[in-house]
């Protein structure tokens, strides 16, 4: 198998498949978004980071289908537990990892200067430069706009809710530096999808923008150590080893997980129910305004709620152990609207859409036509 990898090498989502490729030593070739639109669009149904065309010429959209679908085709080195109860907690710290630290990650990367000139700079040579008719100040210029006006600014971060923003992103440094000070990946001596979830925002923006990277060396060098670990990792030919159960430090990621991102879907979800475009939200005593609605996002939710459907009741009475109040919404009853997002059940190969609507929230560029989260 071998696979043309459309992103960019800062991008949050293509890091996240690429360790997992490199994991399993699965050969592919990297291609810029820009200046493929139509392609993609024709092939995936949407433009967006990454979008992956396999060697049979079928493509995929979305890492957390695009990684079980792949983890599928091994027998060795699964990362997907098979312990009920670890296995879901893997899937809820992916889903917080893709859908929440998204935006520390973006707010960090576009709010400071220092950040946003380094990433502005790196977009503009690796997918923009030789692919659009554009002078490169004007090119920078309209990438920095799109970026923080689109995933920052109309995504809720604000004067009010900066500190909160940064907060998480302490919180999540501290609850994985004590994970790591006794194990090296998060459910135990082998990688999980939990590691590849995270993954995502600690490698390409967390670990190597400027700002967070010099608090993660400061605050969370045991972090620091895995981002690099798990880059190198290969799959070993040993069964997985992974820990009997949720001890105290995966338990306190898992309640951050919960009070943070599954306040956020049920938020989202009322507000898809309620047809609204967007919404305000209250998370961990924060006031955030104007959020998007995603639909995307509904079906993420629906995910968690058929896995968790799907557990024997004693991994659910041990889960419910270990959870906070807000973990909740996974098994009471709601009056949520459907998604109606691959009802086929063909995901990876589902035809895509974006996280927002019809792409960035809020913002049109020249460069882009479509969310390239």
């Amino acid at each position: 198998m071998k696979l043309d990898v459309y992103g960019c090498n800062i991008s949050y989502y293509t890091g996240k498949l690429e360790a997992y490729l490199r994991y399993r030593s699965i050969p592919y070739q990297s291609l810029p978004t820009v200046g493929n639109e139509k392609k993609l669009l024709a092939g995936a149904g949407v433009v967006q980071m990454p979008v992956v065309q396999i060697d049979d010429g079928r493509w995929m959209t979305d890492t957390t289908p695009m990684l079980a679908w792949l983890d599928g085709h091994y027998d060795n080195g699964k990362i997907y537990p098979a312990d009920p109860m670890l296995r879901f907690a893997a899937l809820l710290i992916e889903d917080y990892a893709d859908e929440w630290l998204w935006r520390p990650a973006m707010h960090y990367r576009w709010s400071y200067r220092l950040g946003r000139v380094s990433a502005a700079e790196a977009i503009y040579t690796d997918i923009v430069e030789g692919n659009r008719a554009i002078p490169r100040w004007l090119a920078i210029r309209l990438i920095k706009a799109r970026q923080l006006g689109g995933f920052v600014k109309s995504d809720g971060i604000s004067r009010q809710t900066w500190a909160h923003t940064e907060q998480t992103y302490f919180t999540a440094l501290d609850r994985l530096q004590a994970i790591f000070e006794r194990r090296p990946y998060v459910l135990g001596a082998t990688p999980s999808i939990a590691d590849y979830g995270l993954m995502g925002p600690m490698l390409r923006h967390f670990s190597q923008d400027p700002v967070p990277a010099e608090i993660m060396r400061a605050r969370a060098p045991a972090v620091f150590e895995w981002v690099a670990r798990m880059w190198n990792t290969k799959v070993a030919n040993a069964a997985p080893q992974f820990i009997d159960m949720a001890d105290d430090a995966l338990a306190a990621l898992l309640v951050e997980a919960c009070d943070t991102n599954l306040v956020q879907h049920k938020y989202n979800a009322q507000a898809y129910t309620a047809g609204a475009g967007r919404y305000d939200m209250r998370v961990q005593e924060t006031d955030y305004k104007r959020i998007p609605t995603s639909r995307y996002r509904v079906w993420c939710l629906e995910n968690l709620r058929r896995a968790w459907a799907a557990l024997d009741v004693e991994s659910q009475n041990a889960l419910k152990a270990v959870l906070p109040p807000s973990a909740a919404i996974l098994w009471q009853a709601t009056d949520v609207a459907p998604s109606d997002y691959d009802s086929a059940n063909d995901a990876p190969f589902n035809r895509g859409i974006n996280v927002y609507g019809k792409g960035v929230p809020g913002i049109f560029s020249l460069l882009y036509r479509r969310n390239t989260a």
